[in-house]
């Protein structure tokens, strides 16, 4: 797997404990709630030393569909609860976007991204 595919696996590592359904991608059909991981903008840009980059991602996590309120609660406490679990495995949370409506598999889910970034030295042959 290359160094970018390992740090998917490590952010959905992270989320682990969240009772969520998990995607190293964006899937094509989601079962909710859920997350997936993105590429962020800029995706790898110069680092803080000589040879070392700072990638980022986007964590994409939506609710199960509801009434406006208890989505509301359950993307509150989903930020909470991922931003927490995040750092404490030492992703830099960057921000966290304004929640917006999404539909999947035919029904509306609250949906956030939280921005993450971490360093990186890419190796040749990695």
């Amino acid at each position: 797997m290359s160094q970018l595919g390992d740090l998917r696996q490590e952010l959905v590592d992270a989320l682990d404990g969240l009772d969520l359904n998990l995607y190293t991608h964006v899937p094509g059909r989601m079962a909710l709630p859920g997350a997936f991981i993105m590429a962020g903008s800029p995706y790898i840009e110069s680092g803080e030393t000589l040879g070392e980059r700072t990638v980022r991602f986007e964590v994409v996590v939506c609710t199960q569909a509801g009434d406006n309120n208890s989505e509301t609660s359950a993307l509150d406490e989903l930020i909470e609860s991922a931003q927490a679990a995040l750092e404490a495995e030492d992703w830099l949370v960057e921000q966290v976007s304004q929640p917006y409506a999404m539909s999947f598999n035919n029904a509306q889910g609250l949906v956030t991204a939280i921005t993450v970034t971490t360093p990186v030295t890419f190796t040749q042959g990695a």
